[in-house]
């Protein structure tokens, strides 16, 4: 029989300064380390759009049962690259350098349908609408070749994507790097357009605005209408 369900927490909770008295909690993740910084991060970058950032470093998790060698630990080094874009212009200039790169990708309809996958251009891919937007088309392309020139077997490589029922309520679109091991096909590096979600936010809480400007070639004169109560 099961027991009544109850609230489990995945973070590390520990107390905060010489008394204990402020509470925290380890972090699970690194990128949000490079959200709440976006703000110097792309003054770093002089305003320009798009820019990247990296991170490596320790995270924590509450695993429920630590498995599986060095898979499933509490505590282990992970490394993070926020690519920001503009939301409306997901092009990557750099594209066409890998849109010839074949790739072996398990999208979402092939896992509840054939359970077969397909080996395709990441260039197809994206102009299919099977990889959602260039830019994340470019950096699976990027991982694969990494992958590769590092010695892995590309037979052993795939890219699988999240199903609608796994995928963040917030992401665009999602795609593992698995490896086969003996432990069978293990997810590697995860490809997530996140869209703003993160941004919008850590705006929201801080009273921050984290967003970015665009410079136009030629000005733009928009009209807008705006109300006048007339009391």
């Amino acid at each position: 029989p099961f027991s009544a369900s109850f609230p489990f927490n995945l973070m590390f909770k520990t107390s905060i300064g010489p008394e204990g008295t402020a509470v925290g909690y380890l972090r699970p993740e690194t990128a949000q380390g490079l959200f709440v910084n976006f703000r110097r991060l792309l003054d770093m970058n002089a305003g320009k759009m798009p820019f990247a950032a990296a991170q490596i470093g320790l995270g924590f998790r509450n695993e429920i049962a630590p498995r599986s060698g060095l898979l499933r630990v509490r505590e282990f080094y992970m490394g993070e690259i926020e690519h920001f874009v503009n939301p409306n212009d997901k092009s990557h200039p750099n594209f066409a350098s890998v849109a010839d790169k074949e790739l072996v990708l398990f999208g979402r309809d092939d896992q509840l349908g054939s359970g077969k996958t397909k080996t395709i251009s990441i260039g197809e891919a994206v102009r299919a609408g099977l990889v959602n937007n260039e830019t994340l088309g470019y950096f699976m392309a990027r991982t694969q070749l990494y992958m590769e020139k590092i010695g892995m077997d590309p037979a052993r490589l795939r890219f699988r994507q999240h199903l609608a029922t796994e995928m963040a309520h917030y992401a665009a679109d999602c795609w593992d790097l698995e490896i086969k091991s003996s432990y069978g096909w293990v997810e590697c590096v995860g490809h997530a357009d996140r869209a703003c979600y993160d941004l919008a936010v850590h705006s929201k809480a801080t009273k921050t605005p984290m967003v970015a400007t665009q410079k136009f070639d030629d000005p733009k004169e928009i009209t807008m209408a705006k109300l006048k109560f007339d009391r």
